[in-house]
Parts: structure tokens; sequence; C-alpha cells
């Protein structure tokens, strides 16, 4: 069941407000924007003014405000993932998960990405339809109202979050955000750091809005905060996969530390100009340097597996980069997660048999001889330890120079001949800074 909020004399105004003015029905604020399913539109034109001269940017079109009960916003995020999602992708991207260590088996990443959705989200921006949607009758337990609490200040709790969700629909409206990241079909990494920019950018304009102004003071104190945020993030359902947990706190803390030393250098001339000229990995988010800089991780090509390897054919490639390679090391003994500080660049094929089975084999570049062959032993480890089905899969993992070779899957039983082919046809290449 559905309902929406419109004010016929405000248009642009209404709906936008409006729509994210559920946040703040829900976080129980005193001065509510919606009340018994009214919008108090005056309180909305402030918040939407106000909005509007922080990011300096107009909203061009209306963004409805619909009320829905539970089932029909589960039904609505679920044809928005789906949309982006089919199930053969869904499955090939937990199997290489697994495989991998990216992943505990078994994996089921549609189920665990709508338990958490489902549990959590109390309101969200559907880009399909372009409208918010307020879940009727969701209290504050998500993690949304407990991120906003690490960030409490004039008890503008609600109108923080609902600013945040304003900034989401400027970035589609101006940017084509959302598009944007779905184009970015076999690289993760680069995906996630979009993710980054644009968690980034609304949180630095939720959290100006509640002070009123967006300056170098402003910055300051809210990076302050960010050290506060992972604890919030004890995510129910608590089968939640670390590597979706730990992407979640990514975009939120190194996001915003990243749009905030972009803006500072630049302002928001500069923080537009992330979306038109993206960082390019996790790294670059980690690093702003690395961004305004342009250093661009390394190019890496495999290649060689096709002469050894007959009947596999390659259904996909990826990047998983420093930060999901951080999940993965997790996973090893203590300490093993920094060794991702040395990643440059990496690229994976996906390859499958007639049988169904699949094989990665995986070329990960680091800055150094010693960082290579520290996380080739690492990684050895991790997938000793790797149970899936009760049996770690098969594995070969070997470091020549700054670089390391995983072959994980049933293709690694020809690892003494596929490993050189792959060696031999396979490319590392430093990509030149560039402008913008």
């Amino acid at each position: 069941m559905r309902s929406r909020a419109v004010v016929s004399s405000l248009p642009s105004l209404l709906l936008r407000s409006g729509a994210v003015m559920a946040l703040l029905a829900l976080a129980g604020c005193a001065n509510a924007v919606v009340s018994g399913g009214r919008v108090n539109v005056q309180r909305a034109e402030e918040i939407y003014t106000d909005v509007q001269e922080l990011r300096q940017l107009h909203f061009k079109t209306d963004v409805p405000l619909v009320l829905m009960d539970r089932g029909r916003a589960d039904f609505v995020m679920q044809r928005e993932f789906e949309s982006h999602h089919d199930a053969a992708e869904l499955q090939r991207a937990a199997a290489v998960g697994e495989l991998t260590g990216l992943y505990a088996s078994p994996a089921n990443l549609e189920n665990q990405r709508m338990r958490l959705l489902s549990s959590q989200v109390m309101a969200f921006y559907d880009p399909q339809d372009r409208e918010m949607v307020l879940v009727r009758g969701k209290s504050e337990t998500g993690f949304w109202s407990k991120i906003a609490g690490v960030f409490r200040r004039r008890d503008s709790t609600g109108e923080m979050l609902i600013a945040h969700e304003l900034t989401h629909a400027l970035q589609d409206q101006y940017f084509g955000a959302h598009a944007a990241i779905d184009r970015i079909t076999d690289n993760d990494d680069r995906r996630l750091a979009l993710k980054s920019v644009v968690e980034g950018d609304a949180t630095l304009v939720g959290y100006g809005y509640t002070t009123g102004i967006i300056d170098a003071e402003t910055i300051s104190d809210l990076l302050a905060h960010l050290g506060d945020m992972p604890r919030v993030f004890d995510l129910e359902p608590p089968e939640t996969a670390a590597a979706q947990r730990d992407s979640l706190i990514f975009q939120i803390t190194d996001g915003t530390r990243f749009v905030g030393q972009v803006y500072l250098h630049g302002g928001w001339d500069a923080v537009n100009a992330l979306y038109t000229h993206p960082p390019l990995s996790t790294r670059e988010i980690l690093n702003p340097a690395l961004y305004l800089a342009r250093v661009a991780p390394l190019r890496i090509s495999v290649g060689g597996w096709a002469r050894v390897l007959k009947g596999w054919r390659k259904i996909g490639q990826n990047t998983y980069g420093e930060v999901l390679l951080r999940v993965i090391l997790a996973r090893g003994s203590s300490g093993a997660a920094g060794l991702a500080n040395g990643w440059r660049g990496d690229r994976m094929a996906v390859l499958r048999d007639e049988s169904g089975a699949t094989t990665v084999v995986w070329v990960v570049a680091f800055a150094d001889d010693t960082s290579a062959a520290a996380f080739s032993r690492a990684y050895e480890g991790i997938l000793e330890r790797n149970a899936i089905g009760g049996v770690p899969p098969l594995h070969h993992v070997e470091s020549r120079g700054t670089a390391v070779l995983a072959i994980v899957g049933p293709g690694a039983v020809q690892s003494a001949d596929l490993a050189p082919a792959v060696w031999r046809a396979s490319t590392i290449t430093a990509v030149a800074p560039s402008g913008f």
C-alpha cells in the first residue's frame, strides 16, 4: 500500500523535501516535517532551501514522497536489486567470493542483502521511479539512526538525514550517479570508490546542515567523529557478510574523509569534478593526494590460461582493490590485513568448464618484492583454512618480484603448466598520471 505527499504550491520543494521528511518523522524529532500523514510545507521549504544553498545546486525536477507499508517497500527494494543483478550474476559472484576468501561459505548475496535492507532501512531513494520511499511504521532502530547519533548536535538528527537524502537526489539529477555506478560491471574496486564519493558527498552536506556552514572547521569536526563510526555498524542480521559490512563502513567513513579533503582543496567545483573524473581505486579514497596527483592503479591483463586449460572459457573478470583485499586478509593471522597497504593493482579472470566448475586466475601487484612475498604466504594460509563444503579449494599461490599469482579452483591441478603460461602472457603496466 502506498500514498503520496503532494503540495501543489511548492512542487519542487514539497516533493523533494517531503520525500526525506519521512526520516525525520521516523527518528521521532519534535519538530517533525511529516506528522499525521501531512507535510509541514513551511519547514520543508526551509530545509530544502538550506540544502540547495549548502550544496550550491538547485533541484531540476520533483521527487515525490511515497509512504509504503513494509511489504510494498520490500517489493520495491527487491525490484531495484534485481534490475541490476540477475540470478546468474549473483551466483557467480558468490562462487568467486567463496573461492577467493572474500565471502565465507555458503554465501547467498541476495538473501543477505535483502535481510539487511529489510531490517534496517527506514527510508530510501528509489532511482527507478525517482521518488523517496518512507517505510510506514518503521522505528528508529535502523543503522542510519545510529549513524546520526554519532553526529548529533542541536537535536537535528532527523534533519541531517533529510539533507543527506536530498543530496542523493541532487547527485542523480546533476551527475547521474546511480547510472554511473551501474555502468561499472567488472571492477568492484572502482565501483566501491565511486560509491564512497556518493556517500561522502551526502554525509558532508548532512553534517554541514546541522552546523549551518561547510568550512575547514566543520570538516575537521566531522572527521573527528568518524572514529566512532564502526561501533554503530554491528549490523543486524548477524550473518551479514564481512565484505558487505566493511564496504558500507568504508563508504561512510573513508568516503567522507576523501570528499572533505577534496572540498578543502577546491570547494564544490572540485567535488562536482569527482563525478566527471572519478577516483579509479579505493586506494585513492584512502589517500586523497593520490587522486589529486592522478596516480592510477597499475593496469593488469591476465592471459595464458587458454593454452593450458582446454575446455574452459572466461565468463567474467574483476578487480578487488585494496579495501576488499584487506577484508580477505583479515581472515588470516593478526595484523595480516595491513599487507593490503602495499596493493598497487589486481585483476582476475573467472573461468568455467563444461561441468560448471569455476576457477579463478588472479594476479595481484604490490609496491615491492617483500610485500608480494608476505601476501603470498598469508594468502596461502587463508586458502588452506577456507573450507567450502568442509574442504579447502584446490589452489596454487606464488610470487615473482612484486607480483603474486593465485590460481583457485579445479584448474589449479594443472598449476605446474598453468602458472608459467600465465606469467608469460600476463602484463602489468604503469599508467602515466593524467590531468583533469
